[in-house]
């Protein structure tokens, strides 16, 4: 288990935790409204109380049942815990939202685009996601967003929607697959989660049914998500995290883990070769208005 670091928040007032999700297997309940900052992480609840929980043989491997397979829970607790999502005494997820800068490539339509001010903001709790970036050589910005099953361009945020047919699930796929995304919804799909050991790792198996998709991630040895296998229709992505760190700043660090390098393939080819620069995951307002004209034609 990651050792846990108290964090002073500048944040008065945090909100009570929320009811926890039925099918929540930690327990854990939904993220905290955006905007507000991320409860200082604590030593574990039973140590609160003077109860120690079962050791854990070998740092970031899960617990095994009395089969020899991998204990759900425990390695669903170790991924969440391993990255920072669980804070306060209850240890319940936290994380909402956050914003992360990157330099690297991407594909825009059908080309390898090197990005300029690239930026992606993520709201869980409203399960959108805005990618906005410019092609190294052309004035052009793209600002490409997704909530919910409704996909829409943007001449900027928050303005100049234009419904985009076709493209809701392949970008609600990345919100998903970001490792904070995949954690959630591994737990969403509650008794649809396996567990499972291959080639001495584990890897976790579960369905995303509003996109039609299954995924497999398979972990390292410290529970973060190093690949993220995942299959839709007739595609598949493999996507690759590497350095996990906090990202935000010397003078704004949380405590929650998010990988600097992030490379997606299909089949051979490279869809995103990302290093990111920069993050901010202290649950940034991140707000994702679905424009009239998209909700009217029900672009997906």
């Amino acid at each position: 288990m990651r050792t846990k670091v108290i964090t002073v928040v500048g944040v008065v007032g945090l909100v009570a935790s929320l009811a926890a999700h039925p099918s929540a297997l930690l327990g854990m309940p939904r993220a905290i409204s955006e905007g507000q900052a991320p409860a200082p992480r604590l030593p574990h609840a039973s140590a609160l109380v003077g109860v120690a929980r079962a050791p854990i043989e070998g740092q970031g491997q899960a617990a095994r049942t009395p089969g020899g397979a991998p204990d759900l829970r425990q390695v669903l607790y170790d991924m969440a815990d391993s990255i920072g999502m669980l804070r306060n005494a209850q240890e319940v997820d936290r994380i909402g939202s956050m914003n992360y800068w990157a330099t690297g490539t991407v594909m825009s339509g059908t080309q390898t685009c090197k990005v300029v001010d690239y930026r992606a903001s993520v709201n869980w709790i409203h399960k959108g996601m805005r990618v906005d970036y410019k092609c190294d050589g052309s004035p052009q910005r793209h600002v490409e967003v997704v909530k919910d099953n409704l996909a829409w361009n943007e001449t900027e945020p928050g303005k100049g929607g234009t419904p985009v047919t076709g493209a809701a699930n392949d970008r609600a796929l990345l919100l998903w697959t970001l490792p904070a995304g995949a954690i959630k919804a591994a737990n969403e799909a509650g008794a649809a989660t396996k567990v499972a050991v291959e080639s001495g790792r584990t890897v976790v198996n579960f369905p995303i049914a509003s996109l039609n998709a299954t995924m497999k991630l398979t972990l390292d040895k410290d529970s973060h998500i190093e690949q993220v296998e995942s299959r839709m229709g007739t595609t598949t992505t493999v996507t690759i995290y590497g350095e996990y760190g906090d990202w935000n700043g010397a003078d704004y660090l949380s405590d929650v883990l998010f990988p600097k390098r992030i490379v997606q393939k299909r089949g051979t080819a490279a869809i995103m070769d990302l290093t990111v620069t920069k993050t901010n995951t202290y649950n940034p307002y991140v707000i994702l208005p679905v424009p009239a004209n998209v909700t009217a034609t029900g672009a997906r």
